[in-house]
């Protein structure tokens, strides 16, 4: 037993006063010769015992209810009582863009703080944001003020649906917690999206209770822009713009392109169900000074996909380096198609015997490109934020200065001379440097054969697309500030024959615009995106949804929010548009919920699960005011009080 008050305690020595009383009233006894009680005989023997009993019972009980009620004012509580009765529990809060369609936010806010209204004071709660990766919000504790508080101030951002980090990891913090009862709160519209790469038939931790809100219904009325930039015909410029139609199956909207204030065009567009491209000449006079331009259309349940943003190309050439090579230079010719481009054509030319210079790609295909002098140069370029695209050719040197930076390489031969070449597959669709076949099929490039190649493997590889057997063909790694597009084939007509085919030319154009400085501007970003960035600067809000202080970068920045951005080091200025994830605007609910059930363990929760953590105590007010003992102390007191009553009654008779 603890008490919470024990200076209560002190008042229990009050129960001297009535022994005290007791006595007091005892007076001296006389002796009076009366005669006539010899007649009265042993019943009235009897009656002055049960007299003397009733009186030392009352004395008793005014000594009890004393005590007791000093017991009720220093308030006890049991230290061991209180884990294996309280309850914990998370809620996860999805904080994607989906969750800002309709009422779906508003709703399911209150359905969370609901649930949270169910505890009492001595039980625990957390708040935990799912997106982009689980993060606390409130961790778990006893304020339960502080985590209903964080739920109602949250709010939705503009990141891509993923439930499957969040899931687990409250899992496993709820299976750690000692508590009695563990539930998970899924503030969530249960978009496809989040679930698709969850493993249902994984159970959470034996005693875990997951609890979910209402699927939230498809939209009758959604639209996005999923994607939009630049096209050159000549000196002309346009914008294209993609637009896909969900529901109903056929639109109209006004769509409204703007230079900052300057509204340059508004159109109604005539919208069916799947992609609709939209082609908008842009104005002669558009000052060269422009950042970029605002497409919007009119709002419907999902305002934040019905506007996106155009960065203005800097239209300038910038330097493009190749290294010597003894086969037909396939690479030189497609990049000197560009001349034809009366601005951004790119003129390759030998890598600089120096230092090679910021804002440029170099392409390296020969050995003598990672000896001793060039791979010192090529090491100092990627640190400051420089772009190479590597075709491997298993040469030693090139496999030793991979290695260098994880990367290691197989060779793989064709066996036999007569057997099918090989193909490439699963082509990232969204990575930037398919931004030329964006709005085409990507079956040419999967039709390209190759006769030999290398498997490319490495921890920090970003697939871009793969052999037949699963082999990473294809990948982006960053190295410093800089970035490295590494090819696992040679590039002539013995290892493939992409160089004669219509796709090369496309390809090797977006690939180096991602790698430099105009693809730094180009690019087509997405929140989410790390953005590589020039060296150290300032980086600014021009236009966005979200209104943000500008602040001081160095080499990357993470993109937060939709929205027209400059980068500022020193007198030279950058721009990036940055739009929304476009898997995000499909707000189809997981179909079947049924199946989500199964996330619930049947298992019986084990001590050794809990004991892996040492056990959360609970405060001693928390203790006291869950466990309420005092009320039976004075329930017994005042039971004490009526007892007394009646013998102290019997006793004056």
């Amino acid at each position: 037993m603890n008490w919470l008050l024990p200076g209560f305690l002190v008042g229990g020595a009050l129960v001297g006063l009535p022994v005290i009383l007791h006595f007091l009233r005892r007076k001296p006894k006389t002796l009076v010769r009366f005669p006539s009680l010899r007649f009265l005989g042993e019943t009235a023997i009897r009656d002055t015992r049960k007299h003397r009993l009733r009186r030392w019972l009352t004395l008793a009980l005014r000594c009890l209810i004393i005590a007791l009620l000093a017991a009720a004012f220093a308030r006890p509580f049991w230290v061991a009582a209180d884990a294996a009765h309280r309850r914990v529990m998370i809620v996860a809060v999805d904080n994607s863009m989906s969750m800002q369609a309709g009422d779906r936010w508003a709703d399911r806010k209150q359905w969370a703080l609901r649930q949270l209204g169910e505890l009492q004071e001595g039980d625990q709660a957390g708040v935990l944001l799912m997106n982009p990766t689980p993060t606390w919000l409130v961790p778990i504790s006893n304020d339960l003020a502080h985590g209903r508080d964080a739920v109602q101030q949250s709010q939705p951002g503009f990141e891509k649906t993923s439930y499957s980090a969040a899931l687990r990891f409250a899992g496993e913090m709820l299976a750690l917690n000692p508590a009695g009862e563990k539930v998970l709160v899924w503030m969530a519209d249960e978009q496809w999206l989040g679930w698709r790469d969850v493993k249902i038939e994984q159970a959470l931790p034996a005693g875990v209770k997951i609890r979910f809100a209402e699927a939230a219904p498809e939209p009758k009325r959604q639209a996005a822009i999923t994607a939009a930039h630049i096209e050159m015909d000549g000196e002309k410029q346009s914008l294209a713009i993609n637009v896909r139609l969900y529901r109903p199956e056929k639109e109209e909207r006004k769509l409204t392109v703007s230079d900052g204030d300057r509204v340059l065009e508004t159109r109604v567009i005539k919208l069916s169900a799947g992609e609709n491209k939209i082609i908008i000449p842009l104005p002669a006079d558009v000052p060269a000074s422009s950042a970029g331009f605002r497409i919007s259309m009119e709002a419907d349940e999902l305002p934040a996909d019905d506007t996106a943003w155009v960065s203005r190309a800097e239209m300038s050439a910038h330097p493009v380096w190749l290294d010597q090579t003894a086969e037909v230079d396939f690479l030189k010719h497609a990049l000197q198609s560009t001349r034809r481009l009366n601005a951004g054509a790119m003129e390759p030319s030998a890598l600089p015997p120096s230092d090679w210079p910021q804002g440029g790609v170099a392409i390296l295909r020969d050995a003598s490109s990672f000896q001793t002098d060039r791979a010192a140069r090529l090491e100092k370029f990627l640190r400051a934020g420089g772009g190479a695209w590597i075709f491997v050719d298993g040469t030693k040197a090139q496999a030793d200065w991979l290695s260098t930076h994880g990367v290691q390489i197989k060779a793989r031969i064709l066996p036999i001379v007569d057997e099918e070449p090989m193909h490439l597959r699963d082509w990232d669709p969204e990575h930037p440097v398919l931004g030329g076949f964006r709005d085409e099929s990507l079956l040419p490039l999967m039709q390209v054969e190759f006769y030999r190649g290398f498997d490319l493997k490495g921890d920090n590889l970003v697939p871009v697309a793969r052999w037949p057997d699963g082999g990473i063909a294809l990948a982006e790694i960053s190295v410093g500030s800089g970035r490295i597009f590494l090819a696992g084939m040679p590039l002539d007509r013995k290892a493939t024959n992409w160089p004669a085919l219509p796709s090369f030319v496309p390809f090797v154009h977006q690939t180096v615009r991602w790698l430099g400085s105009v693809a730094a501007k180009e690019a087509d970003w997405r929140v989410g995106d790390t953005i590589p960035l020039a060296g150290e600067g300032t980086w600014r809000v021009l236009d966005s949804p979200v209104q943000a202080v500008e602040r001081r970068v160095s080499g990357s920045v993470r993109a937060e929010a939709p929205g027209l951005y400059e980068f500022l080091a020193g007198e030279k200025k950058t721009f990036f548009a940055v739009n929304i994830p476009t898997e995000e605007s499909d707000l189809r609910p997981w179909q079947n919920m049924d199946q989500l059930l199964a996330l619930e363990s049947k298992e019986h929760a084990t001590q050794s699960r809990a004991a892996v953590a040492p056990p959360i105590r609970l405060s001693n007010e928390a203790a006291e005011a869950r466990q309420r003992l005092w009320s039976w102390l004075l329930a017994l007191c005042a039971a004490g009080m009526l007892a007394e009553l009646a013998l102290a009654n019997r006793t004056t008779m």
